[in-house]
């Protein structure tokens, strides 16, 4: 399989205040640290989808190797962005990562089993019985992802997909804990390292 990770980095960041993409955590950004992460998993490729306020600060620094997508109009809501991203991925792609940037603590292992999980599946990671992120969407499913209104969300998909869809248990609660304000990127900044993937 040839799994490329698409990193959802385009939106406004408007409860942050400064882009999430290039906020610091150990001394590394969360895309960079999302890139290093699903490139030792076993990703193919990273793609960053990027777009208005912040996109061209971001396309600015990022990760080596990293390529990136354009979205117009990040305001029509994240399945916008995987759109973006769909359009631009290698031929050879057999399935994209989705994951949002403000998840930047998912643990290396928990990556591994999403990319290792049944092949032409829809994965979905669950943590204490709530689905989470990053999310692996097989190429059969790249026409009806393109062809969604994006205000339907991501959601539309997995339930019109139902069957297509494999629940990952994991031990990892980052695939639940999004980091969007200042006090929560204070307190991920506080907890040891030793809590961080490995």
């Amino acid at each position: 399989m040839s799994i490329h990770a698409v990193v959802l980095a385009a939106g406004a960041s408007t409860r942050m205040g400064s882009p999430k993409a290039l906020l610091d955590l150990d001394g590394a950004t969360f895309m960079s640290r999302i890139t290093t992460t699903a490139r030792a998993a076993g990703a193919a490729g990273v793609s960053i989808v990027l777009g208005p306020p912040h996109g061209t600060a971001i396309k600015a620094r990022l990760p080596p190797g990293a390529g990136s997508a354009w979205n117009p109009d990040p305001s029509r809501g994240m399945l916008s962005s995987i759109q973006a991203a769909v359009a631009s991925v290698p031929s050879r792609t057999t399935a994209i990562l989705v994951w949002p940037v403000d998840l930047p603590e998912v643990k290396l292992e928990t990556v591994r089993q999403l990319l290792d999980a049944a092949p032409g599946k829809l994965v979905v990671p669950r943590h204490d019985g709530k689905g989470g992120h990053p999310v692996r969407i097989p190429r059969a499913l790249f026409g009806a992802l393109a062809a969604l209104d994006p205000a339907l969300g991501l959601r539309a998909l997995i339930d019109a997909n139902a069957a297509t869809v494999v629940y990952v248990d994991v031990d990892d609660e980052a695939v639940l804990t999004d980091i969007d304000t200042p006090e929560e990127h204070a307190a991920a900044r506080r907890e040891k390292p030793a809590r961080r993937a490995k």
